[in-house]
């Protein structure tokens, strides 16, 4: 009997995203799960000056919106979530957000200049068709709204060792990333340049693409450490916190990326 995330792997192959994000979702992966993720501190100061009472927010690709949502709702004066998975949407929509469910295949269910701000962290990695899912949008913001999200940095500096190694991680899932990089929710990959060249080819007029501070913590395997050895590395990370900022590309595990229409 294969597990339910194995079937839901099975689903994706066979063209069913929104069947393999349902499991994600109500089952995680092995030990691992994208529930209750929060907002980091770095990622609210990004968003302070796009926020505020007349602000009109999309959070796309909202899963349980304990991430972004909960930020952004008591912050904008419109907040809608969207997701594809039923799962994530109705966790969303217990904790009083306003999320409904949607085909990222299909154009999105507003209309053009609906928003000032789409918020996007950790989502496109996830998805088939990212350039036409930045082109859609671009499509829903007004004139002079922003796109604020992030990715993973497939050239960050762990990543690059492991590939002299031998060895490659997506980063998806703890328990994927390294012992099953092929089953992992990560399927498309990114660095500052390609990046900044899609948002650009999307018709976005100005594109900054930064990093978040260095962390040893965000080394492979760094997650399975004792309590206090993750303590002594984030210690340890603190004089070295400028190098993400100075050189994303080697030394930020996400890159950041702000867009304007």
């Amino acid at each position: 009997m294969t597990s339910s995330i194995d079937n839901a792997s099975a689903n994706r192959v066979a063209g069913n995203p929104r069947d393999y994000y349902e499991g994600y979702w109500e089952h995680g992966i092995d030990s691992w799960s994208p529930t209750n993720i929060s907002i980091t501190g770095f990622e609210e100061k990004l968003l302070t000056p796009f926020v505020g009472p007349s602000c009109r927010a999309l959070d796309y690709g909202c899963g349980d919106g304990a991430h972004a949502g909960n930020y952004l709702a008591m912050r904008c004066r419109v907040y809608q979530g969207i997701d594809v998975s039923q799962v994530a949407v109705a966790a969303a929509n217990s904790k009083g957000l306003r999320a409904q469910v949607f085909d990222p295949e299909a154009p999105l269910p507003f209309a053009s200049d609906s928003f000032d701000l789409i918020v996007c962290f950790e989502v496109l990695e996830h998805t088939f068709a990212p350039a036409e899912i930045v082109q859609e949008q671009r499509r829903v913001l007004e004139a002079g709204g922003y796109l604020v999200g992030s990715v993973p940095n497939i050239t960050h500096l762990p990543n690059r060792l492991l590939l002299l190694g031998g060895f490659f991680s997506p980063g998806g899932s703890p328990s994927t990333s390294l012992k099953k990089p092929w089953a992992d929710p990560h399927i498309r990959f990114f660095s500052k340049r390609t990046l900044a060249a899609m948002l650009g080819q999307a018709g976005f007029r100005r594109v900054r693409v930064s990093g978040a501070p260095f962390s040893f913590e965000e080394f492979p395997v760094a997650y399975r450490s004792p309590r206090a050895v993750r303590s002594m590395l984030r210690g340890a990370s603190k004089p070295a916190a400028w190098l993400g900022r100075a050189w994303p590309s080697l030394f930020s595990s996400r890159l950041y990326f702000i867009a304007e229409k």
